[in-house]
């Protein structure tokens, strides 16, 4: 990786950031700047009105998870953690208006103060000096919350496919036990300086990792947000009776198929009916369980924990 390219394009998308402008992630799911050996995802969001850039299957997964969650008004894919004191990710958003918001500590002091060994690149500037600056990290998902009548607060999601991975740098390559042991330090120091990064501003850090979820969860999360941004040309009155309708068959333990079916014989476009019954699990309008697998022409469970109670100290702030 080019560092220096990396340093002034993460910097041009990020140094000057603030709330309203439009957010750019410092690493754009492209194979010209994404990690080698990286699954890399963009991911159409309605809620955001744009797309995420996400490295990785389990990025993904936990984006849609994320923007599952109504409480979650904003998600910030691979921010950048600054190297000198800057204000609170929330500085200046509207729903923080009067909130004493504590600013981060910088990278750069964390480093020194852990015994980690900062990334640092070398600048020449106009009149040829040069100088070596340090070279920002980046964090994962950073989620904006607001609960309904509570204030707004941030949660780090840091992202892995197996807790284990957080145990050391390149886990699964083979390579000697000096090497091994390095490599734990190195994990060790990298997830210690991003956690004391948020913690300065009162944010706390969660690690989370593909095998925290059960795969019948991670499988729906993925069909319905397929269908979440979808648009449906249907007049409102109509698609009302159709919710209605297909409501009632739930609560009866009948398939909602036949009612798409029924609606799609009569008016046409089965299709989008077929997705308003998509949608309306996404938006939480019907409830059913996201534990079983979602087959409409099979009856849809309801008698399951809600995945927002179960998973729901992901998203927990610091204690107060």
């Amino acid at each position: 990786m080019n560092l220096k390219k990396s340093l002034f394009r993460i910097i041009g998308r990020q140094g000057r950031f603030k709330w309203g402008d439009n957010y750019l992630a410092g690493i754009y799911a492209v194979p010209s700047e994404a990690p080698k050996g990286s699954r890399i995802c963009r991911l159409n969001s309605r809620k955001l009105v744009r797309a995420l850039h996400l490295l990785s299957t389990p990025e993904r997964i936990f984006a849609q998870l994320a923007l599952y969650n109504p409480d979650v008004f904003e998600l910030h894919e691979q921010k950048m953690l600054n190297p000198i004191p800057y204000v609170h990710p929330l500085q200046g958003h509207p729903l923080a208006a009067g909130l004493e918001l504590l600013p981060v500590k910088g990278t750069s002091l964390i480093a020194e103060e852990i015994g980690l060994k900062h990334a640092t690149v070398v600048v020449t500037y106009g009149d040829g000096e040069r100088q070596r600056v340090p070279h920002p990290y980046l964090g994962d998902l950073l989620l904006y919350i607001q609960p309904q009548g509570s204030v707004p607060y941030a949660v780090n999601w840091t992202v892995k496919l197996s807790a284990m991975d957080f145990d050391e740098v390149a886990r699964g390559s083979l390579k000697s036990l000096a090497k091994q042991k390095e490599d734990r330090e190195k994990a060790r120091l990298r997830h210690a300086l991003e956690e004391a990064y948020y913690h300065s501003a009162g944010i706390r850090t969660v690690r989370v990792s593909r095998d925290l979820l059960d795969p019948v969860l991670v499988t729906n999360l993925d069909l319905l947000y397929g269908y979440h941004d979808r648009e449906i040309s249907l007049e409102s009155n109509l698609l009302e009776d159709f919710a209605h309708d297909v409501g009632d068959c739930v609560a009866h333990g009948r398939p909602v198929a036949s009612v798409a079916l029924t609606y799609g014989k009569r008016w046409g476009r089965r299709d989008l009916f077929l997705t308003k019954i998509y949608k309306d699990i996404w938006e939480r309008k019907l409830r059913v369980s996201l534990f079983e697998p979602i087959l409409i022409d099979h009856p849809l469970v309801t008698d399951a924990p809600d995945v927002l109670q179960v998973y729901g100290s992901l998203f927990a702030g610091l204690p107060e």
